[in-house]
């Protein structure tokens, strides 16, 4: 797999995120250090990386691109923490950020562990893992020892 067609296939995943990028927004990866491991087919960036393409922005310590068969297969952001943001057309911002985040990319679904934290138009769940489902737009939360087994969901109540 040569470097052009691993960031081909990068490009592709984060269009996915995004419902108004397109394929005419560049994909930005800053970081301190990069390898590209061939052999394992891996990407791997590290040293305050900040990941942009249109209105997504991915910020981490580390970040694993793991590949299969030339297609990528999912995406690891590391950090204390990591964290996604998305602008949608209507201005709403939908975050996230935990210790690790797990795109997968054939299911679209965003896993977060180690104090996650979702939010979306004002509401916000907290727990221990959060999966966000961004095809069939459904989140489930779980809590585990670190919090009692409990999920905290705060719920906007009106508009300001």
């Amino acid at each position: 797999m040569n470097l052009n067609k691993t960031f081909a296939v990068i490009s592709t995943i984060f269009i996915l995120f995004s419902t108004s990028a397109s394929a005419s927004d560049d994909l930005i990866i800053n970081a301190s250090n990069q390898d590209l491991d061939y052999k394992n087919n891996t990407l791997h960036f590290s040293g305050n990386v900040i990941v942009q393409q249109g209105n997504v922005t991915i910020k981490a310590e580390e970040l694993f691109v793991i590949t299969k068969d030339g297609n990528s297969e999912k995406l690891i952001a590391t950090g204390k923490p990591a964290s996604f943001s998305q602008q949608n057309e209507n201005n709403d911002e939908l975050s996230a950020q935990a210790t690790e985040i797990i795109y997968l990319v054939d299911s679209k679904v965003l896993q977060l562990s180690g104090d996650a934290k979702f939010q979306q138009g004002g509401s916000v769940v907290e727990s221990a893992k959060i999966e966000f489902d961004l095809k069939a737009q459904r989140v489930k939360a779980e809590g585990d020892e670190s919090n009692n087994g409990r999920v905290t969901t705060r719920l906007k109540t009106k508009k300001d």
